[in-house]
């Protein structure tokens, strides 16, 4: 009994791992998840970018912005989630969790070929985490 406690417990903890890693996932399927796995987050259609095409999504208290960069395929190639500085703590202990972790604001998921590395770039007043394919 207490082992499916403990696979329950750590099944519901990867949960935000998944919807945070969508490189090479396609943009239906990033909507699905994104609708179920953070409803809280609405998707805003009014700017546009010829350069890149992304999808974005904003909480409903605008503490975070998140860029899903995808690639002429419609799949992801790159996120971007631009949070206010308050939340910063919460958002590392998350990844520590989540990710191994490849020094103070650098962490790693998957291997080989699909290896994504993740990095936190702070500013005066938001910080960003950035996930993006490891070059190989």
């Amino acid at each position: 009994m207490k082992y499916i406690l403990l696979i329950g417990i750590l099944c519901i903890s990867l949960l935000p791992a998944r919807s945070q890693n969508f490189i090479g996932m396609k943009e239906d399927r990033i909507r699905e998840v994104m609708a179920s796995e953070k409803p809280d987050m609405t998707i805003d259609t009014r700017v546009k970018n010829d350069a890149f095409r992304y999808l974005k999504y904003q909480s409903g208290n605008d503490d975070e912005t998140w860029l899903i960069f995808l690639d002429e395929t419609n799949r992801c190639n790159g996120v971007r989630i631009t949070c206010d500085n308050r939340i910063m703590d919460m958002k590392v202990r998350e990844m520590n969790g989540i990710y191994r972790q490849k020094g103070s604001d650098r962490w790693e998921h998957g291997s080989g070929n699909n290896e994504v590395t993740i990095s936190l770039k702070k500013d005066s007043s938001f910080f960003s985490l950035t996930w993006e394919r490891a070059r190989q």
